[in-house]
């Protein structure tokens, strides 16, 4: 999501147009980061505009975003979050806020000068939405490592998906009893991150460098390594998810297949789900990360947050790793989401 397009066109002679730029564009970054950690997508950004703005030599644009949030996300997290953002900045960065109404405005200075103005409203859920039994989807990433975690996950009643790596030690073995047992699998396909190859996302990696016969090839492999495979979804990939020509190569063969495509949203600035649209691809996005921290307590947090999202706005999708904080976090609270009238899904069944 761009909020910032900046032209500084003069200088003066206390605050140079270079320097203000900079302190800008890193206001600009906290911004979006922060908009990014509440799980707000560009289809949450209801009025996009900017503004030409001319004070003491420097001319920029002031961008004037109106957001629309669930109505379970607080007007009063989003503003403490923001001011503890920038207040890191330090004294060139300040952001001033009034609640009117059901909404939030928020104003961002840089050197005392107004360059973003955020209105967040809460959307109003729609009554068909409301009439349903709200579902959510808990996805477990990076199977096929090791088969201790996979066999207590086996055994449990719920229709879990399990998203496994190709050419992993169980890869195999996990698709094939997962199936075996009723339970959904889809192949969770290694793509190439920001920082590769310093950070390297695996065997059977989709890399921007392949062209269009390297990457079918790749990704046909892929696919055959892990049975039962009903849909896709990245592992890494922040890179290559933001890359519209390589997308449509690698989601038109999955909807040549059969299968569906679920982004991880690694990056805010993926363009799965408008490629998959374009190309009449289902697709889906996860909702909440489960366990970035590892910590019981916050995975419950985390846990706690995609119930918010799925009564919000009738469905949401989760997902987590094997990692036994995790596995012990989500025997705790799915009895309270069955509790709340939460149906847990088949991924694929949000497809409808």
């Amino acid at each position: 999501m761009t909020l910032g397009g900046y032209t500084y066109l003069t200088h003066e002679r206390s605050v140079s147009s270079e320097e203000f730029s900079q302190k800008v564009f890193v206001a600009d970054q906290i911004i979006n980061g922060q908009l990014y950690e509440i799980g707000i997508s560009k289809k949450d950004v209801i009025s996009r505009r900017s503004v030409s703005k001319k004070e003491g030599g420097l001319t920029w644009e002031q961008s004037l975003l109106k957001i629309q949030l669930p109505p379970s996300v607080s007007l009063s997290l989003i503003e403490a979050d923001m001011k503890r953002s920038l207040s890191f900045l330090g004294k060139p960065f300040r952001i001033e806020s009034s609640q009117i109404s059901d909404s939030l405005q928020l104003e961002v200075k840089v050197m005392d000068r107004a360059t973003h103005h955020l209105t967040f409203v809460h959307a109003k859920p729609s009554t068909s939405k409301m009439e349903l039994r709200p579902r959510i989807a808990i996805v477990i990433d990076d199977l096929g490592k090791e088969n201790h975690i996979f066999q207590e996950l086996l055994r449990w009643d719920l229709p879990l998906t399990l998203s496994v790596l190709p050419f992993s030690p169980h890869g195999k073995t996990i698709g094939q009893e997962a199936h075996q047992r009723g339970k959904e699998v889809i192949l969770h396909l290694p793509m190439e991150p920001q920082g590769y190859p310093k950070i390297q996302p695996g065997e059977g990696a989709l890399l921007q460098e392949m062209d269009e016969e390297k990457l079918l090839r790749q990704l046909s492999e892929d696919i055959e390594a892990i049975p039962y495979v009903k849909g896709v979804s990245n592992h890494m990939g922040s890179r290559l998810t933001e890359d519209p020509e390589k997308m449509k190569i690698i989601l038109s063969e999955l909807k040549r297949r059969g299968l569906f495509f679920l982004d991880s949203r690694t990056t805010p600035q993926s363009v799965v789900l408008q490629t998959a649209k374009s190309l009449g691809l289902k697709a889906l996005e996860r909702s909440v990360f489960l366990d970035h921290s590892q910590n019981e307590d916050d995975v419950k947090k985390q846990m706690e947050q995609l119930i918010r999202v799925s009564l919000s706005t009738g469905r949401a999708i989760g997902i987590g790793h094997p990692h036994p904080s995790t596995i012990k976090s989500l025997k705790e609270m799915i009895p309270k989401m069955k509790e709340q009238g939460i149906e847990i899904v088949p991924l694929s069944s949000l497809l409808e």
